[in-house]
């Protein structure tokens, strides 16, 4: 007997998923696919549905295709209280779309329930405020300065009580570690990159396969799925990031039997759910 508790795909750019619950509700995490090349030409155009979009923080590579979404599927966006006005003027957002989020908020829907913490962005090359606003996309600006500066984690609990925890930011407290040993993800969506020390993205060293599976079991969950693949591709190639997910999943299972490290392919859907198999049937 097999029953699905959440349908996931990733598309291995940024922290880009899409749910999909029991009851059909589909939410998008961080929806980012312009200029971005996937398998079989896949597009946003064939995303057909987002009921709520979750956004950890303000950084183009994460917020891009907002506004496409909203206006397409009426979508309700869940944004950092902080990033919620830049990101409603830039993405043209109908004020009611927005739902502003503070840390240590909470919201309980229909739907679903989902908890609010906050998160520290990774080391992003010592930028700083920049008063010529340059930045990747033209008129994003001020969202880009709001993403290096709030970052929110989050933990979603459906109707049937399986748990979705997305870690966004970098270790700096351990405030997660003790929800997380209260309240039990079953699901771990966590960044991939994660550099020695005070290292940044451009110059940092990738820690070692087995640091990161350490610190993937930390949070107690059974289904463990990395993100932001696209950074360790630019700087190593997707031959060496295979490699080493391929060992970091080795490592977890040696430190947790019961848990599972998922190396994904971008744009397929994994089905995450519960077995109960008879002797007979084995």
């Amino acid at each position: 007997m097999r029953r699905t508790n959440v349908s996931i795909r990733p598309f291995n750019v940024g922290c880009n998923f899409q749910l999909v619950l029991p009851n059909g509700t589909t939410i998008l995490i961080d929806p980012w696919f312009t200029g971005n090349e996937f398998p079989g030409g896949f597009t946003r155009e064939d995303i057909t549905a987002a009921d709520y979009i979750i956004l950890t923080h303000a950084h183009f590579d994460h917020d891009l295709d907002v506004g496409y979404f909203v206006r397409k599927f009426n979508s309700k966006v869940f944004v950092g209280a902080l990033s919620a006005l830049d990101i409603l003027k830039f993405h043209r957002i109908p004020y009611d779309n927005i739902f502003p989020v503070f840390p240590n908020s909470k919201f309980t829907l229909d739907e679903f329930t989902i908890d609010f913490y906050q998160a520290k962005h990774n080391p992003s090359g010592g930028r700083t405020w920049n008063p010529e606003g340059i930045a990747p996309v033209e008129g994003h600006e001020a969202c880009d300065t709001w993403g290096s500066m709030e970052s929110l984690d989050f933990l979603l609990t459906t109707k049937n009580n399986f748990r979705i925890l997305c870690a966004s930011g970098r270790v700096v407290w351990n405030d997660l570690f003790d929800i997380c040993r209260e309240k039990a993800p079953d699901m771990l969506l966590r960044q991939a990159g994660v550099r020695k020390g005070t290292g940044d993205m451009k110059t940092g060293q990738q820690v070692s396969p087995e640091e990161l599976a350490q610190l993937m079991v930390r949070y107690g969950a059974q289904t463990i799925f990395p993100f932001h693949h696209d950074v360790l591709i630019k700087r190593q190639g997707l031959d060496w990031v295979n490699h080493y997910m391929d060992q970091v999943a080795a490592e977890v299972e040696r430190i947790d039997a019961g848990a599972q490290f998922v190396n994904p392919v971008a744009c397929r859907w994994y089905s995450i759910g519960s077995d109960v198999i008879s002797e007979e049937e084995a």
